[in-house]
């Protein structure tokens, strides 16, 4: 045959179709082999091991505010960090609340920390260098160190002059790096920050001695003594931020930007290129770029294999972790693993959604009561609905062994033990352990 020009073109294009099918091919099997692993682990129902028990209430910690966030120290979990609408981080060891004394709880509220913000805290995360970081209504981080002084006491003091970080609108989410050295922070105003933190000595707190700072401020860089805080960079999004999560030790990040119909995985690692996780099926019919619900909280699962997806639409969605090698819009619907239902949230609501330490469980906050709903993630099933005006019996006046008396707010579980803490607008923090 001759080769001329023209099938010559034929050619080629039929060879690159032929490439093109293959790589489809081996991507579609690797999605497979991903979701079927992921699905197989989730064949058999959960041990039953959670926590169900309130073992600390700690009431008024942001006195006659609302407390809005919780979070919990990723490895020391004894130490809790709550913001509340008053403006004030507290943190404290919750630990001392369950002495053998009927003032244990109002002691531990009364020795807790404080730091003023300068606006309502409406997110809190704690690092595994004991920093802390709260993101406020009014668009501002504040960074915070604090350090556990004999018998308990917590001392703090924050970093910075409170102008690092700071978003033109309210702030979504405050998270960590594992390492807890890369801060991320996502704001309604659809820019995502990435700040680095770090100090030449063992601890970003001083000792007890070190008399007040001076800060020192230039473009991109804030001095504090030995602390620098740094902007790695910043991402521009089109629409609010609502959620986000680290994965893979910090190397990769995922994110939810409202209106979209995928999650945004960023590979730090090769200058933030971005893949997307439709959160749609391969054939929807044409409507493939149309999702009828808002993404509003993302959380990893302890084996960081899976992540669950609470929406403002009485669903909760567990998807497989997109795989580093996904090219294009990922998958769809085939790394969906389970919905969950049965609860309720609507567009009003903050839903919130936390693991159990196993991972065969996820927790869940609900609109429509003051319970955090509990599923077993191989049935999709609720199992139980923690708490609830008057659930678990009396407490004797010290507000312990009873759920929350009003709407809960925030949630956060610990990844080294059974350990689940929530946030209430009844004006309390509390703590739930394994009932024994």
């Amino acid at each position: 045959m001759t080769v001329t020009p023209t099938n010559a073109h034929i050619i080629m294009s039929s060879i690159q179709q032929q490439q093109q099918q293959q790589q489809q091919q081996q991507q579609d099997k690797s999605i497979e082999s991903s979701s079927s692993t992921s699905n197989k682990k989730f064949i058999s129902s959960g041990n039953g091991i959670y926590p169900t028990s309130p073992v600390v209430s700690l009431p008024n910690l942001h006195g006659p505010s609302n407390p809005l966030c919780c979070a919990i120290h990723p490895t020391l979990d004894t130490v809790l960090a709550s913001g509340g609408a008053d403006g004030i981080l507290s943190l404290v060891t919750w630990g001392s609340a369950m002495a053998p004394t009927d003032t244990a709880s109002a002691d531990t509220v009364a020795n807790a920390a404080t730091i003023k913000c300068n606006a309502p805290v409406i997110c809190v995360a704690v690092a595994k260098t004991d920093v802390v970081a709260a993101g406020c209504m009014d668009g501002s981080v504040t960074l915070v160190a604090y350090a556990m002084e004999p018998g308990g006491t917590m001392r703090a003091r924050p970093l910075g002059n409170g102008q690092e970080i700071r978003h033109s609108k309210y702030v979504k989410f405050v998270l960590w790096s594992p390492d807890g050295t890369l801060l991320v922070t996502g704001s309604a105003d659809g820019t995502v920050q990435f700040t680095s933190l770090s100090s030449s000595s063992s601890s970003f707190m001083p000792s007890t001695s070190t008399g007040d700072d001076e800060y020192m401020n230039d473009a991109e860089d804030t001095h504090q003594n030995d602390v620098l805080i740094h902007k790695v960079r910043t991402l521009h999004l089109a629409g609010p931020v609502e959620a986000g999560c680290f994965l893979d030790a910090g190397t990769r990040f995922c994110l939810y930007e409202r209106g979209t119909h995928y999650l945004s995985y960023f590979d730090l690692k090769d200058d933030f290129k971005m893949t997307k996780q439709s959160l749609n099926g391969s054939v929807t019919g044409g409507f493939d770029e149309h999702v009828s619900f808002t993404v509003m909280h993302l959380c990893l699962s302890p084996d960081e294999t899976c992540i669950c997806a609470a929406t403002d639409v009485s669903r909760n969605i567990v998807l497989q972790v997109l795989s580093k090698t996904a090219t294009g819009d990922g998958a769809g619907t085939h790394d969906i693993i389970r919905d969950l239902y049965g609860h309720k949230n609507d567009g009003y609501s903050q839903p919130r959604v936390a693991w159990s330490k196993n991972g065969q469980y996820v927790f869940g906050t609900t609109q429509e009561d003051c319970n955090i709903c509990v599923w077993d993630i191989a049935s999709a099933a609720i199992v139980q609905r923690l708490g609830g005006t008057g659930a678990g019996g009396t407490d004797g006046g010290m507000g312990v062994n009873i759920g929350h008396k009003g709407q809960i707010r925030d949630i956060y579980s610990s990844t080294v033990s059974d350990t689940l803490v929530s946030a209430s607008f009844d004006k309390t923090v509390k703590v739930w352990l394994i009932d024994m």
